[in-house]
């Protein structure tokens, strides 16, 4: 057998090789993928189950990152944008007409018999104010806040990340309750936010973007 026929021989050998392998690798990428859906399929219908409806929320809730694992909506071309804030959920809704485009886990305070100090914020709708800031310090409730963003009384009312020390420093102790459900949380007529959401209101929604305390 001559030179030619045998590298031709082996050429052809190593391109079946080829193929073969290529199909089994894209059999096992195939098999691998099935069961990251089949998976993540289970894990969106068990979430439903315990009446989580949006699977895009952040779980755990992460006071330093944003609320959904998705982008963030453009607020300047979305149509009809507003927001709603519901302090029996503990959410901020950001909505195009009566369509909910994205969750904001929050911290607000409630109604507490026990504490008289703890005011629960107005109900009614309210307007985005132009004032705004990444930085601020209230040395009578001994707290700050970064990325505010006012909603009444040019400033008295506010959007604003976790709460900070003086120095700027998060306060673990309050930063924890996020998203959730505490009778002694007290905002101070604010509306806490996740590092990251508060940034991004402060950021990208404009003065004038109405606000539906519910």
């Amino acid at each position: 057998m001559g030179k030619k026929k045998i590298l031709a021989w082996l050429v052809a050998i190593v391109l079946v090789g080829f193929a073969a392998w290529s199909i089994v690798h894209v059999k096992q990428a195939e098999e691998k993928n099935s069961i990251k859906l089949e998976k993540a399929a289970k894990k969106k219908a068990a979430l439903k189950k315990q009446g989580i409806k949006n699977v895009n929320m952040r779980r755990p809730i992460s006071w330093r990152k944003s609320s959904e694992k998705i982008d963030y909506p453009r607020a300047d071309v979305v149509s009809h944008f507003w927001i709603e804030v519901s302090p029996k959920q503990q959410r901020v809704y950001l909505k195009s007409n009566k369509k909910t485009i994205y969750t904001m886990y929050a911290s607000i305070s409630t109604a507490n018999k026990y504490n008289k100090d703890i005011k629960p914020l107005p109900k009614g709708t309210f307007r985005i104010q132009p004032q705004r800031g990444k930085f601020f310090y209230n040395p009578i409730s001994g707290e700050g806040a970064k990325y505010w963003l006012s909603w009444k009384g040019e400033g008295k009312r506010l959007f604003h990340s976790v709460p900070t020390d003086e120095n700027k420093k998060y306060r673990h102790d309050e930063a924890v309750k996020l998203g959730k459900k505490d009778m002694d949380v007290n905002t101070h007529g604010n509306i806490r936010l996740s590092v990251a959401d508060a940034k991004w209101m402060v950021e990208h929604v404009p003065a004038g973007t109405k606000v539906v305390i519910r």
